[in-house]
């Protein structure tokens, strides 16, 4: 089986991690990369030893791509084709009936979120992304949420796969040891954009009764003015740590001299930055968002939270401290880390391989 994947190639974060981490696991198999521009995607593919086919678009209504990607994937000869993203989904369905491949494509956020907020040109994208979904011969869905969204457009159960997003977890012998700090250290890793729900995290830190802490804030993005100014008029920014974008060892670092990871998301699929957490050992205070309960299944593990919430949050943060004052916040972290194991890239790449054959079997 010939295997090419599709992607804009602007991602950043657990995309990324996704797509590289798929394909480097796919490695023994025969598949390539595509991107429609040069970018971290396509730089991290390279790095991990994956053929990347760069085809430039102008801009995203540049169809001339099209003719392009069809000449390259007849010529290649792929037995499948699998997108990620809006961008090439939307590709994919125009070439759709001029190729006799089979087209998988994953979903990796909610689809009514992915142009939230971009006016005219984002619902129009919307409205062009939701018709490629029956298009696919298969669909991945990293969560069950999106599962039952998909379910809702009408593409049928028996294309739809939960495919949950796995890591290659490091081995535990060669872990290093959470360093000892005096100030009680919350991290939160990803893009600065108002759907990861920082400003909410703000406001329950806000109202945090302690002051023996620190934020320290992996990522950037469009709301890093609008955190600032916040941090200000709270009086906070002492105790804010913005680290700007950081490379996969760096935020590994930071995971692992943490007390707690935050993810105060308003939405996520199956986010790969709590197995990341998970990892390293790092108890969680997550928001009850997409399929975040299948890693944190019970407060032995942390803590599970309503999205949107600051009193939630500064409650189980004002637990976490309590642990951490009585040095027994580690044990959650070790708890999480055995449970979440399970979601590993080798289960992942496997459960791919299995969907890709079940599909092809019917097509």
């Amino acid at each position: 089986m010939k295997t090419a994947h599709i992607n804009a190639g602007n991602e950043v974060g657990g995309g990324l991690v996704h797509i590289v981490s798929l394909l480097d696991a796919l490695k023994a198999e025969q598949v390539d990369l595509i991107v429609l521009e040069e970018g971290p995607v396509a730089a991290a593919a390279r790095e991990a030893g994956i053929s990347v086919y760069v085809f430039e678009q102008k801009n995203r209504f540049d169809l001339t791509v099209l003719y392009r990607l069809r000449a390259f994937i007849l010529g290649q000869d792929y037995t499948l084709i699998h997108t990620h993203g809006p961008r090439a989904n939307t590709l994919m369905s125009f070439l759709r009936p001029f190729l006799e491949v089979t087209w998988i494509m994953t979903v990796h956020s909610h689809p009514l979120l992915d142009f939230k907020g971009r006016g005219f040109k984002g619902r129009m994208y919307e409205t062009i992304h939701l018709k490629t979904f029956k298009r696919a011969d298969g669909i991945i869905a990293v969560s069950n949420e999106i599962r039952t969204f998909l379910k809702s457009q009408g593409v049928p159960a028996s294309r739809v796969r939960v495919i949950h997003n796995g890591i290659r977890f490091s081995d535990l012998q060669k872990q290093s040891a959470l360093v000892s700090r005096e100030t009680f250290t919350l991290v939160t890793v990803g893009r600065l954009t108002e759907i990861k729900g920082y400003a909410v995290l703000m406001d329950a830190l806000h109202a945090f009764e302690e002051q023996d802490w620190q934020w320290v804030i992996c990522g950037d993005g469009e709301q890093m003015d609008v955190l600032k100014r916040k941090g200000e008029a709270y009086k906070l920014m002492p105790q804010l740590d913005f680290k700007g974008w950081l490379s996969e060892s760096d935020i590994r670092k930071e995971l692992r001299q943490a007390d707690v990871f935050v993810l105060p998301s308003l939405s996520e699929g199956f986010p790969m930055i709590l197995l990341e957490a998970a990892d390293e050992k790092i108890p969680a205070i997550a928001t009850d968002v997409g399929d975040v309960r299948e890693v944190i299944r019970d407060s032995s593990m942390g803590w599970i939270v309503s999205p949107a919430d600051p009193e939630a949050l500064k409650k189980a943060l004002t637990e976490a401290h309590a642990l951490w004052k009585q040095n027994k916040l580690k044990s959650k972290g070790d708890r999480l880390r055995t449970f979440a194991s399970r979601y590993s890239i080798e289960k992942q790449s496997r459960s791919v391989l299995a969907f890709y054959n079940e599909i092809m079997t019917k097509h």
